[in-house]
């Protein structure tokens, strides 16, 4: 779209409600782009191209329409001079900081040790919906594994109502991987290195359920077989694509004078230092296929 396109598109926008036959007066659209348009995502990354953190050792990342800061512990007196900087950036752009929205949590491998003081007018969790996925304090899987269980027997109930309006036992299985299956997949790399045993058991509890239940094959892969096949898929796009976004994660080639046998991968290993480390989906993909 040109630039006249964009102007004509934002240009004498107005948003009006319609309840029990009553339609409100027009209000006029000034600051948000119109939902449901498609144009907002791209329109937020075009916004706050020019949004970056105060202090170096700060990060700040911008994926769809929401923005994370993400301080580290050694900066974490910087936190609310980086809001006050974020609140003066949307005011310059005509926008406005939603502190009702805008949540604070602190990462820590450690229940003794001190916090850093919260940040004014903002809450303080516990547990982050990332792009769909359950991040807790701990960086750990439990509180995702709890909302996928919840999720999926939704999804189980609204099977068994269609299996009593009659519906056929090879669409049910149809619409169990179409929904359940890929809903257990879903941004699988990102968490399924973190679960913890009673994690694992808790998730391949929806697979014994379903097959119980009559709605999945009795031959359809375990969950951890579904996580291996998602993960390699994954991995294996961010090795062949030199423009994938986790390419720069990437370690550096390994140069070896001599090849004794041929190499899944080229790659550096990452020495495996703590849990946390050792669960991230590049480290363990790594040593997966190591020689």
């Amino acid at each position: 779209m040109s630039t006249t396109g964009y102007l004509i598109f934002f240009r004498d926008h107005a948003h009006c409600t319609k309840f029990a036959g009553t339609i409100s007066a027009f209000a006029n659209i000034y600051a948000i782009v119109i939902q449901g348009s498609a144009i907002g995502p791209a329109s937020h990354i075009v916004t706050a191209a020019d949004l970056h953190p105060v202090y170096k050792a700060n990060q700040i990342f911008k994926l769809a329409e929401d923005t994370y800061l993400v301080v580290p512990a050694a900066r974490k007196d910087t936190c609310q001079k980086k809001i006050n900087h974020l609140q003066t950036w949307a005011v310059e752009h005509n926008l406005k900081l939603n502190r009702d929205k805008t949540k604070e949590i602190v990462f820590t491998s450690s229940r003794n040790r001190m916090p850093p003081p919260p940040c004014l007018g903002i809450k303080r969790v516990t547990s982050l919906r990332i792009l769909g996925v359950i991040v807790n304090d701990r960086m750990m899987a439990a509180d995702n594994v709890t909302m996928l269980l919840s999720s999926c027997s939704s999804l189980l109930y609204a099977m068994r109502v269609l299996r009593a309006h009659g519906i056929p036992a090879t669409s049910l299985r149809d619409i169990f991987r179409a929904t359940v299956v890929s809903r257990i997949q879903n941004a699988a790399p990102a968490w399924s290195g973190r679960c913890s045993s009673a994690d694992c058991g808790r998730r391949d509890s929806i697979l014994r359920r379903s097959k119980r239940l009559g709605y999945s094959n009795n031959d359809l892969s375990s969950i951890a077989d579904l996580f291996n096949s998602t993960d390699d898929d994954f991995f294996n796009r961010i090795k062949i694509n030199s423009s994938h976004v986790l390419q720069p994660y990437l370690p550096d080639k390994l140069n070896l004078p001599y090849q004794l046998r041929t190499r899944s991968h080229n790659k550096t290993l990452i020495n495996k230092a703590k849990l946390l480390n050792s669960s991230d989906l590049i480290v363990r993909m790594l040593h997966k296929y190591s020689p």
